[in-house]
């Protein structure tokens, strides 16, 4: 007989190997631990921190409760106790014998403790059920760090992503690990060699401050009505602000500022 998850031969009688069982009761107990901070993000005014403690005020939103977090709770619920009725063997609409039990973190522990975890007929669905779940948990208490675009990759020119906090960078495609900073002066360069590329002066005073030359908005604004920028409706050039900036025309206009 296989494994309903891994496909790898189990003893008879039994849906789930032993390394998928403990996987699953793993799961299980992990989601238990997870209930109460579950319960701490329903305050759409707070951000508990995920599985930290710390909280973070946020702006008060239009709805005191967040309706994605009490959906989660509800999902989570019903599919853990909808799982001790299967364990149990006790039929859905016989609610005479429903175990009620005291709140859903003893279910999900019952669940995970209970002998049945491994030889019930339906251990597989309800495995990869719960394993959705627990991605969408871990999706809302520890959100993935906000990333975005900063370049091409060297080999296959894929555009690459990174945190604000990330030193190296992977290619998704082709697995080249890059400098994070050398992949953003690549781009820079790019941009400043072409003459055709052309950017607002927000944007440009972005992608220079990404590869760590700071220049400021204003500057490009200041630079744009004294005429010293190449500028068409389109936008401003690239390569005039980077010529300016390699004449130490910034180094100048910091110390006039100064």
């Amino acid at each position: 007989m296989n494994c309903q998850n891994c496909k790898t031969i189990t003893e008879e009688g039994y849906s789930l190997c032993a390394a998928c069982e403990m996987r699953f009761a793993g799961t299980l107990l992990r989601l238990a631990h997870d209930v109460t901070p579950l319960h701490d993000s329903l305050d759409a005014t707070l951000h508990p921190g995920g599985h930290s403690p710390v909280r973070i005020q946020t702006a008060t939103p239009p709805t005191p409760i967040r309706l994605d977090v009490l959906d989660l709770l509800d999902m989570l619920d019903a599919t853990a106790r909808e799982l001790w009725r299967c364990l149990d063997v006790i039929d859905a609409l016989d609610w005479h014998r429903d175990p009620r039990m005291e709140d859903l973190e003893a279910t999900l522990i019952a669940c995970a403790a209970h002998a049945r975890l491994a030889t019930f007929a339906d251990a597989g669905f309800y495995m990869a059920t719960i394993n959705g779940i627990a991605r969408k948990i871990d999706l809302v208490l520890d959100p993935p760090e906000q990333r975005r675009e900063i370049g091409t990759c060297e080999l296959c020119g894929t555009m690459l992503a990174a945190g604000a906090n990330d030193q190296w960078v992977t290619c998704p495609i082709c697995g080249t690990e890059q400098r994070v900073q050398t992949v953003k002066l690549r781009r820079l360069e790019k941009l400043c060699w072409d003459d055709s590329r052309r950017g607002s002066a927000a944007e440009i005073a972005k992608v220079f401050a990404d590869t760590g030359i700071a220049i400021k908005r204003h500057t490009l604004t200041v630079w744009k009505s004294r005429g010293k920028l190449d500028v068409t409706p389109q936008g401003i050039s690239y390569s005039s602000v980077y010529r300016l900036v390699i004449s130490g025309e910034l180094d100048k206009e910091l110390t006039v500022t100064a």
